[in-house]
């Protein structure tokens, strides 16, 4: 059981085998096996995070990605032309490459354009195995999954073309106002209901977070940037295959990689264990906390500090933060943010029933409210006439 000494004993001895070379830190955790045993899951889990290439803990992969790519090619510039894609503006820098408002001048529409990393030439069955799992993606046909509407190759240039989206990430919906609890409970439906597809295709996703999630004027919400999806087995376990190519700039990934955007990581993922939809069931139990609590389950000052948090402590009660929100919401939002993945939801879709009936118990109550008649004046005056 985690209490606040066992935080502060694995935050001390993090730092102490991270000042270590090779050959002291192998003793030292040798030491630690003997003296902590109940801590040397998490503390090699930290270690290896924390000497991961281009200080990968303090680097979502979608930056490290973005910054690569930013390096090893030009920036297009509006007008310019890839294939039968003509480049209007820059959007940003995307999970997987430079990303581009382009219009499509075959079908006369506008396509949002990423361009991939030249790795991606020089690693042939890296490439080959993200085209499998990304024509997996661009089957998936659901009203809250980015549409791909073409993978393909030009002078040696890997590209995606996806729709383009004008709307904004919950991210940037987040820092502006606090969200109300019916736009909460909406968002929450619709990415659970796009995860719910994914996987029944075999997809899970590995890096639900605000940015990754984009919502349209019309109230539309659209969960983005498969870069890290992986498919699974054909089993009833669901488990993540070894071929892992969410991690293009760092060649091929193997148990103890970590994966993913930090904050956001389930335990397992924070651990490189093998994976299935119940990291995905986490993620996403972090994304409804924030939304409703206006802060993080796990708020930390670094990485590591994130890290520990994730793999040790409790996020706050819900409570605490937004009173107003309904019991039941709470605890669906416990059941996902469960450390062991036996005890949390075993799948998407159980949590996604939990949030409908939820919705639809609100929906009655509040007509059920509505329906009652208006006290009239008149019935107060003759109540308090035969009152005084």
């Amino acid at each position: 059981m985690e209490t606040p000494e066992s935080m502060q004993q694995l935050e001390k001895l993090f730092h102490e085998a991270a000042g270590l070379g090779p050959r002291e830190r192998s003793d030292f955790m040798a030491r630690v096996r003997d003296s902590n045993p109940e801590l040397v899951v998490e503390l090699e889990s930290l270690i290896a995070a924390h000497e991961r290439p281009d200080g990968f803990i303090d680097s979502p992969v979608y930056e490290t990605a973005a910054e690569s790519i930013a390096k090893a090619q030009p920036a297009l510039v509006a007008g310019q032309v890839v294939g039968h894609y003509q480049i209007i503006a820059p959007l940003g820098k995307g999970g997987m490459g430079e990303v581009y408002l382009a219009s499509d001048t075959k079908l006369d529409r506008k396509v949002a354009l990423k361009l991939l990393p030249v790795e991606f030439t020089n690693h042939k069955d890296l490439l080959r195995r993200f085209i499998q799992e990304a024509k997996a993606a661009s089957s998936l046909n659901h009203p809250n999954i980015i549409t791909i509407h073409e993978i393909g190759e030009i002078d040696s240039v890997h590209f995606i073309a996806t729709e383009f989206i004008d709307g904004q990430t919950l991210k940037q919906r987040m820092k502006r106002a606090r969200l109300k609890f019916a736009d909460v409970l909406d968002v929450s439906i619709q990415v659970a209901s796009a995860l719910e597809a994914a996987h029944a295709a075999g997809l899970v996703h590995r890096d639900i977070k605000p940015e990754n999630i984009m919502q349209r004027p019309d109230g539309y919400v659209k969960v983005l940037d498969f870069g890290l999806a992986k498919l699974t087995e054909k089993s009833s376990q669901s488990k993540v295959l070894d071929s892992e190519v969410g991690t293009m700039l760092r060649g091929h990934t193997k148990p103890g990689t970590v994966l993913g955007t930090v904050d956001y990581m389930s335990p397992e993922q924070a651990r490189g264990q093998v994976l299935d939809q119940r990291t995905d069931v986490f993620s996403l139990g972090i994304v409804l906390y924030e939304m409703a609590a206006g802060r993080m389950p796990f708020a930390a000052a670094t990485s590591v500090d994130a890290l520990v948090s994730i793999l040790e402590k409790e996020p706050p009660p819900l409570y605490e933060y937004a009173p107003e929100i309904p019991a039941e919401f709470q605890r669906i939002i416990s059941k996902a943010l469960r450390k062991d993945r036996e005890e949390r939801y075993q799948t998407i879709k159980d949590l996604l029933i939990d949030l409908k009936t939820l919705k639809e118990e609100l929906s009655f109550t509040q007509k059920l409210e509505r329906s009652k008649p208006p006290r009239s004046s008149a019935g107060l005056s003759t109540r308090r006439a035969a009152t005084e």
